[in-house]
């Protein structure tokens, strides 16, 4: 397949740069992440996605012989995404919820019959917006929120300071990467730039590397926090900073090149790939240059064509047809996506996988005893606990030191060799790697 789609977990299309992938292993114990395109439904003819499910899922435990749906007093959860703004619109976030809720409630009978409730809120690209969420999400007595993409998390204090926990989504803000009731299911751009990194030192031989990264909050972080740990390594470590707005790729890329490095680094997405992929070509960079997994979407990649041969990619999500993960989502998906307009090729992984995630939790804890603080309990005694497209996760604060809530920090990467995605690493524990 030529340019398949790689799910991002951090597919953070974002004009003002987050880089973000997938990551499932096809087993909890599994240790290896491969590419490829998404698994063909098998479940056209059946009467139910549960009554086709593949062995070795992550929901096998909680898997009905028979569909049943859940009508009790609802459960209610929330979701905070950016679904619609100047800068950029995310939907397809808050669609994967609704078409995971709509398959727990309709066929794995919620929990304990009780239907899981969603309350939706969007920040619009609005700091005040969404603050105003989170306060929303307080009103309504919600007892978890699914994150979405917010730039801002400036609602996050909020949910807090009140006791609420925020799972998943994508972790693109310092609040979301650091607060208390805060876990993440991947290592954001913070992961993306240790494990690009750490590939180039240890299979690439690298001893200089350039890292062009966008100077806005997290970005520059991560890119601070690469340098640090490279440098340690005993790696050469030029940064190279890019304006949010209107960025100057070519000034960039030129004087990454002055730099003589083995291999550039590149924390930009969305449209800052494209440029970057072009003068990389123009000017003729010859040596590997690595890209979050937002620069992997389709759409960029075939405006770039021959320009991505030989780009390296930071993925987190095993997407190979063996994994019953990626078949299942995939028949849930054929089966529920339509009614909310959802693809499944879309940055919408992340919150579906972090619905199931949390929904995993509150069938362990049973209706009866779901509340915020178990909740939170629940997700801070986690260990290797098996993440829907994703790896196993571990929330004891120390995965990635310096940034408690990201639970799965772990990265692969993968690399395009005449128009297809072919692997290049297993997982790559870039937590022991920055201690």
């Amino acid at each position: 397949m030529r340019h398949p789609k790689l799910v991002p977990v951090l597919v953070v299309l974002f004009a003002l740069a987050v880089g973000c992938s997938e990551a499932t292993p096809p087993d909890a114990q599994s240790s290896t992440a491969s590419t490829g395109a998404a698994a063909a439904s098998t479940c056209a003819a059946a009467a139910s996605v549960v009554a086709c499910a593949p062995a070795g899922s992550m929901l096998a435990s909680v898997m009905p012989d028979t569909a049943t749906a859940a009508s009790g007093s609802p459960i209610v959860i929330g979701t905070i995404n950016q679904d619609t703004g100047a800068t950029g619109a995310f939907p397809e976030l808050t669609a994967a919820d609704k078409v995971a809720i709509d398959f727990i409630n309709t066929e794995l009978g919620g929990v304990d019959g009780h239907p899981i409730e969603l309350v939706t809120c969007n920040t619009d690209f609005n700091p005040d917006l969404s603050q105003s969420c989170a306060q929303e999400m307080v009103t309504k007595r919600v007892a978890a929120v699914v994150g979405g993409i917010d730039i801002w998390g400036t609602g996050i204090q909020t949910l807090e300071n009140n006791g609420i926990p925020y799972v998943g989504g994508i972790p693109v803000s310092q609040e979301s990467a650091h607060s208390d009731v805060s876990f993440q299911f991947s290592g954001g751009t913070w992961g993306a730039a240790l494990g690009m990194g750490q590939y180039a030192i240890e299979s690439l031989g690298a001893k200089k590397i350039a890292i062009i990264y966008t100077d806005f909050g997290p970005i520059t972080d991560s890119a601070q926090l690469a340098k640090t740990v490279l440098e340690r390594h005993g790696a050469q470590v030029d940064l190279v900073s890019v304006s949010a707005v209107n960025a100057d790729m070519v000034t960039a890329i030129n004087q990454a090149a002055q730099a003589t490095p083995d291999a550039i680094i590149a924390l930009t997405a969305d449209t800052g790939c494209k440029p970057t992929m072009l003068t990389a070509r123009q000017i003729g960079i010859t040596v590997p240059v690595m890209y979050t997994g937002a620069c992997a979407a389709t759409k960029i990649l075939d405006s770039v064509g021959d320009a991505a041969e030989g780009a390296i990619f930071n993925t987190e999500a095993d997407l190979s047809a063996q994994s019953a993960d990626n078949v299942l989502y995939r028949d849930i998906v054929d089966r529920y996506g339509a009614k909310y307009q959802y693809e499944a090729q879309s940055a919408g992984t992340v919150s579906f996988r972090a619905v199931m995630n949390l929904y995993m939790v509150l069938r362990h804890l049973g209706a009866d005893h779901i509340t915020p603080a178990a909740i939170i309990d629940q997700f801070r005694q986690a260990k290797d606990q098996p993440s829907f497209f994703g790896h196993p996760y571990t929330c004891d604060g120390h995965q990635l030191e310096g940034y408690p809530s990201v639970c799965s920090p772990q990265q692969a990467l993968s690399t395009v060799r005449q128009g297809t995605f072919q692997p290049l690493s297993d997982w790559i524990d870039v937590g022991s790697y920055a201690r």
